[in-house]
Order: C-alpha cells, then structure tokens, then sequence
C-alpha cells in the first residue's frame, strides 16, 4: 500500500492550504489510497519542517508531498535526502515562484499535478549544500540579495516583479560592486562583480531563459557574474523577460561541482549578502558542494527533464 505523507506550510504561497488538503485527499482517495495512509504534518518552523520530511522519509513513507513555496519544497528535499532517501517528492505546486516545479515541468494546475503522482514517472536530481544550508535551484549574492531584503513575501505574493522594482531601484543606483575570489574545483579568480548567481537549472526565479543546457541531475552547478548593467535593461531582461535573456551582454559564466566564496574586501559592511532559494542565508564565506542525484522526484512522463 503506498503510504503518503503531506507537509504543509500555511505561511506561504496564494492558495488556501485547508482546502488544497481536502482536495488532495479527496483525489488520493479516488486513486484507492486509504485515508489511514495518508498522515499531514503541520511544521512551525524551517527546522522542523525538515526534521519532519526525514522522520516521514525514515518511516517509509513513499512519497511526500510538500504544500508551500520554494523554501519549503528545499527544506522537505533535504529531509528526504537525510533520511536515506527512500522517500519520493511529490510536487503540487502552491508557492508564489514554484521554481523546481517549472523546472522539471511540473504541471501548475492542481489536478494535472495530482495525476502526475500515479501517471508521471521517477527522476533522480541533484541538490548542493551550500554552509549548513541546503539548494535546489538557485544561490544569489549582491545585487539581486539585497534588492529582497526589502521585499517582504506579503508584496512579493501581491505583485510579484514589481515589488523588486519598488523596492531595489535604491539599492541598485548605489551602483555597488563586490570583489569577490571564486574558487572552483576548475579554477581560483579574483572577481569585481554587480551580482553572483549560481543556478542549479535552466530556470531561475520561476522562469527560463539562461543556459539551456543546465539540467536538473548533470551534476554541476552554473556560475554567472554580471560586470555592469543599466538600471531599466537589467529588470526588463531579469526579472519581466522581455526580450530573449541569452541576448543580455556582460555576463560571464562557468560551471562547477565545488566552489568557494571568499569577500576579497576587509570591512565587514563589504562583505556581501547571500541568498539561498529565495531565503537570506547569511554573508560569505560559502563553500557550495553538489550532491548528485540526491533524491527522486515523480515528473510527468513527457516532460523534456524527465527524458535526460
């Protein structure tokens, strides 16, 4: 009997979460899985959200479904990845970006997702432990970190781009750059840069457009740094997309399984903030490491990512 086990985060996304449960049940139900099978947790902190997912993974259970943002889809795939791995992700997508679902092609309509679950087939996919903390799509240091420290996640629910454009046209006519060394397991280099971006996929911020040949388990990491920008061109192509990303100049790019960030410069209110998914996570330094195909993932059977 397959067992499943939902972990629910009621501080994020747009969707009703009591109500997406009952749904959710509702259909696994049709399917003929029991409802003594199917256990709900309700986590109140990123903590315990991850020691949860492991504890579920750890008692069988075979898939775990996460039911929030991109923050608590990270945290559930590290506890399965902790807990041994058994465990499948099933993704239903309910946060504001829904990154990793765009990713892997996940599809956005509730129902759609749901029938992936027993129509959809297993894919293994890559994770990196970045310090303490873990990743799934994307790490930011710089400009675009400093720019969401002023969005909270109530504007960044209600308007989306625009709330990083109200909120980081200050930050971005500071014209701040930072000097970072960058060692990988390839190279060592000393680095001015406006914004670091390392990306686990193609997509990025919940849309695609860097390099397509970034996938979900080839077991690297992509490295981007941006020397200048212009203030309207950068938000145009970054964050609304309009006109093709790949077209963007200055960008400089390598990939990597292992990396190391160091701030070149000495006063600490130099030393630039990081941002891990979408979530602060401290200052440098960071060592980035990958951890291929660290968990298993239902994709549905056409999709582009499930094929590679």
């Amino acid at each position: 009997m397959t067992r499943f086990a939902l972990i629910i985060n009621q501080q994020s996304g747009k969707k009703d979460k009591d109500q997406l449960v009952e749904v959710i049940i509702h259909f696994l139900k049709t399917q003929g899985i029991p409802e003594t099978a199917i256990t709900s947790y309700y986590p109140t902190s990123p903590k315990e959200t991850l020691d949860m997912a492991r504890k579920a993974c750890l008692n069988r259970f075979d898939r775990i479904i996460p039911l929030g943002g991109d923050g608590t889809v990270k945290l559930v795939c590290a506890g399965i990845y902790e807990g041994g791995g058994y465990s499948r992700l099933g993704l239903i997508p309910t946060g504001t970006v829904n990154n990793l679902a765009k990713a892997l092609g996940i599809p956005l309509n509730t129902q759609k997702a749901l029938e992936t679950l027993f129509s959809g087939r297993e894919k293994a996919i890559d994770m990196a432990k970045v310090n303490d903390h873990y990743m799934i799509s994307s790490l930011t240091l710089g400009l675009m970190a400093d720019m969401a420290l002023s969005v909270t996640p109530e504007s960044k629910r209600r308007y989306g781009a625009l709330a990083f454009i109200k909120a980081g046209w200050k930050v971005f006519l500071r014209r701040r750059s930072y000097r970072v060394q960058v060692t990988s397991d390839q190279k060592s280099q000393a680095l001015k840069t406006k914004l670091l971006l390392v990306t686990m996929s193609n997509t990025v911020a919940g849309l695609p457009g860097f390099n397509q040949k970034d996938t979900v388990d080839d077991g690297f990491f992509t490295v981007y740094t941006l020397r200048r920008t212009h203030f309207i061109r950068f938000f145009l192509y970054f964050f609304l997309r309009i006109g093709a990303f790949n077209r963007f100049r200055h960008w400089d790019s390598f990939q990597a399984s292992e990396l190391r960030l160091i701030n070149s410069r000495k006063k600490s209110k130099n030393n630039p903030n990081i941002r891990i998914d979408g979530d602060p996570a401290g200052k440098l330094p960071a060592v980035i490491k990958i951890i291929p195909k660290a968990i298993t993932v239902i994709v549905p059977s056409n999709s582009k990512q499930a094929e590679t």
